[in-house]
């Protein structure tokens, strides 16, 4: 078993370092100019300039401090609504139609909308975040509710449970594995939403950096912001992936069985 799981580690490496390889390649023999393609080297000597001046670790402790503000915000929203949806008839009845019609539209094409009512403050960033965050949690937890088996809900109705202890004991735990999908997907689209909020409107943050950096032509610090804007999201999906794996764990050996 530890075999296998160690070879499924290693086989996921083996694109990451064709890639790296073939990059390495391209620049030092300068078939692609350097100003667009700079080497791994250069890349590396830049990164440990912005972090060594405090500049890296500043402009991410701003964008981490709006994701988990949007996040906070749209997540708990969503789980709220999916959860009055999966629950009560008249509020699917009258909520999901408007629901299923607004999560039609791209979330940046409020941009231009949320800017004019909000400008270009940090308002506009958490609630724009926050939109994202939103729309899958409310998917996610209204499908979890939805699917509770049946004859969960007969067993508490013979014991005549209340509303809070039904939500509680019953109702929630079943749908735990949906939800927990829906906050990896909310931070996620978070997390790709304040890059795209900086990138429109910003003082601070990973993403402004990226918007100066392209207008010096500063291809490098163009690049460490993305290669670090990918590890930080792998990393918040791999927590949030350790966190389900605890609180989960009865759900996969069930299913197991």
């Amino acid at each position: 078993m530890k075999i296998q799981l160690l070879k499924n580690k290693l086989t996921g490496l083996i694109i990451p370092l064709v890639l790296y390889v073939a990059w390495d390649l391209l620049s030092r023999y300068e078939l692609v100019p350097s100003t667009l393609m700079p080497p791994p080297k250069v890349l590396f000597e830049t990164w440990w300039v912005m972090q060594s001046s405090g500049e890296l670790l500043l402009n991410m402790k701003m964008s981490l401090l709006r994701v988990g503000a949007g996040f906070l915000v749209g997540a708990s929203s969503g789980f709220l609504l999916g959860t009055a949806m999966g629950l009560w008839k008249p509020v699917e009845q009258y909520l999901n139609p408007v629901f299923n019609f607004f999560r039609q539209v791209p979330v940046v094409a409020w941009i231009p909308f949320l800017l004019l009512w909000l400008g270009i403050d940090e308002w506009f960033k958490i609630v724009f975040i926050s939109c994202g965050a939103f729309i899958p949690m409310t998917l996610k937890t209204y499908d979890g509710i939805k699917n509770v088996p049946a004859s969960y809900l007969e067993v508490v109705r013979v014991f005549e449970y209340g509303w809070f202890r039904l939500l509680r004991t019953v109702i929630v735990p079943s749908a735990l594995p949906s939800i927990f999908t829906g906050l990896r997907l909310s931070l996620s689209e978070a997390w790709m939403l304040v890059i795209g909020a900086e990138l429109v409107a910003a003082g601070e943050g990973i993403g402004n950096v990226m918007v100066i950096a392209r207008r010096l032509f500063q291809t490098d610090v163009v690049l460490v912001g993305v290669i670090v804007i990918a590890i930080t999201g792998f990393a918040m999906d791999r927590l949030l992936g350790l966190l389900e794996t605890r609180f989960l764990g009865w759900h996969r050996t069930q299913n197991a069985q």
